[in-house]
Parts: structure tokens; C-alpha cells; sequence
């Protein structure tokens, strides 16, 4: 359902004054060479694509929207933005990185998201993916946008599988799912039979439940179906270097598939000791986990 998509960028964002210039047009280069081979995606598509990715994931870097869905190529990207801009769709935020770094945030306007919807029905996008319209707020947006990243590259992964993308859901949506079933339980029933409904639906969503009774919710969660019809979910998170171990350790133990935010997150999972797979994602050891059996 959600289009192709070519290599993500895996860094955090960059000031504009390194040579992005040169890093974007061979990216341009790559994509249009793997166009060749499976047929071109028109420009229309990619900003169709863009435009749906923005709602769903709130919150976008510039960089990383360029990379995932138009080649890397600056000129094409800035002709999609300039054009969103125009229109009222989008808001374009220059923020501060971890190191002081400047970087370009993407959001929609009210009307944006209402756009993004549209175009996900001609796309056939999951009627029930929902789409948002974030407030970009400048201490939180180095680990929103890195979601994005995490997810493309998990997307990617699937879909060189032969799956078919369905929905996606943040870690906001599945907490106010199963917030509103357990206060209902226990507006009806008392205490016990909120956390058993919590407990429930949790497992219904394919989110595990630690030693404690504690749900663990992954930054975001990808709905697919596989190559042969089964469906299928992968807990993704965006680590970022000051997370705390223990509740990275559970989420490694439960199949989470973690992405490091930059060097300091990559130091603190090493320290607990996870390698990283040809996707990027960290699991327990470099290699002795079959990537399938982490996807819940």
C-alpha cells in the first residue's frame, strides 16, 4: 500500500554547511538507476507518498524526506516542499540538533492533514491509518523525526521481503487505545478488570507485558502482510543516547527492533549487548537472531 522507497539516511541531521549538496545527488543517482530496473515513480507519486508520510509520522526532517522519497535529489524536493508551503499544506521549522546542528522539520497544517487523507484513499492506504497534525516542538524533535528513519529502513526490509505495508501506528494512538478500554473496564468494574482488559488488548496488538504487569510501547508499530498472506507487526524504536538501559533491556528481550539515534545511543546499546543487523536495527548478538522472530 505505501510505495516504494529507496535508502534512508541513518545519520543524525547535518548543518547545511557540510557538503549536502554532493551526499543528495548521489542518493538522486541511485534511485533513478534502481527506476530503471522496476519502472519510474512519477514526481506525482513521490509527493503523494511524501506528503502521507508527513501525516503519519507527524513530524519529518527535510533531509530524511528528500532521501526516502525524492532520490536524495535537493532541487525535486524543494519544488515538492516549495509547492506544499504554497498551498497551505505544510509548515517547515529550522530547529537545533542534539549538537547545535541545524535541520528542517516537516508538519502539516489542518488542511495538510485533510490532504493526506485524500490521497491515502486513492492510494489504498488502510482506511484506519490515522494522520496528524504535530506540533513541532524543538527538544522532542530529533527523536520524532528519527522514528521516521527507523521505520523507513524497517519498511524497506519488509518489502524487499515481499510484504505489503499496511498500517502504522505510534506509540500515541496504541497508549489511547488501550488507555480508553482499560478506563471504561474500570469505570464499570473496578481496578482488576481494568488491568486485565489493558492486559488483553495489549496482547491483542501484539505489545508484550513485562515481569511487572507493565505494557512496553515501541515508538511505532508496523502492520504488514508477507509473502505468503500472513499478517504481521514489528515494535520499532528510536533510541536516542539518553534512554536508560533496563527499559531497553526489556525491549530487546521482548523483539523490539531498535535503531540508535547517533553515536551515543550505538555506545549504550553495545554496553548492553546488542549488535546490529544489515538493517541497522540492534537485536541480541550481530547475527544469532532470524530477523523473523522478532516481529510480533
Amino acid at each position: 500500500m505505501f510505495d516504494r522507497t529507496v535508502d534512508t539516511d541513518p545519520r543524525t541531521a547535518a548543518p547545511h554547511s557540510r557538503n549536502r549538496r554532493r551526499r543528495m545527488r548521489d542518493g538522486h543517482r541511485r534511485e533513478y538507476a534502481a527506476d530503471r530496473a522496476r519502472g519510474s515513480i512519477s514526481f506525482r507519486e513521490r509527493c503523494a507518498g511524501a506528503l502521507t508520510d508527513i501525516g503519519i509520522y507527524g513530524a519529518v526532517s527535510y533531509r530524511d524526506l528528500a532521501v526516502a522519497r525524492f532520490g536524495g535529489h535537493p532541487h525535486t524536493t524543494r519544488r515538492a516542499v516549495n509547492a506544499w508551503i504554497s498551498e497551505g499544506l505544510v509548515t517547515e521549522t529550522t530547529l537545533a540538533g542534539p549538537r547545535g546542528n541545524p535541520f528542517k522539520v516537516l508538519a502539516l497544517t489542518r488542511k495538510g492533514v485533510g490532504k493526506a487523507r485524500e490521497l491515502a484513499a486513492e492510494r489504498g492506504i488502510d482506511p484506519r491509518q490515522q494522520f496528524r497534525q504535530a506540533r513541532v516542538r524543538s527538544g522532542e524533535a530529533a527523536h520524532d523525526t528519527a522514528i521516521y528513519r527507523a521505520c523507513c529502513k524497517e519498511r524497506r526490509r519488509l518489502l524487499e521481503r515481499g510484504a505489503t505495508i499496511g498500517r502504522i501506528r505510534l506509540d500515541s494512538e496504541l497508549k489511547s487505545t488501550i488507555a480508553r478500554a482499560s478506563e471504561a473496564a474500570r469505570h464499570k468494574n473496578g481496578k482488576r478488570a481494568a488491568d486485565a482488559e489493558r492486559h488483553r488488548l495489549a496482547r491483542e496488538l501484539g505489545l508484550p507485558i513485562d515481569d511487572d504487569g507493565k505494557v512496553l510501547y515501541p515508538d511505532a508499530q508496523i502492520e504488514y502482510r508477507d509473502a505468503e498472506g500472513r499478517t504481521g507487526r514489528v515494535n520499532v524504536e528510536a533510541v536516542s543516547g539518553n534512554y536508560r538501559e533496563s527499559p531497553l533491556r526489556a525491549k530487546s528481550a521482548a523483539g523490539f527492533r531498535l535503531h540508535a539515534n547517533g553515536p551515543a545511543a550505538e555506545g549504550l546499546l553495545r554496553r548492553i549487548g546488542l549488535g546490529a543487523d544489515e538493517s541497522g536495527a540492534w537485536l541480541r548478538g550481530p547475527v544469532d537472531r532470524d530477523p523473523a522472530a522478532v516481529e510480533l
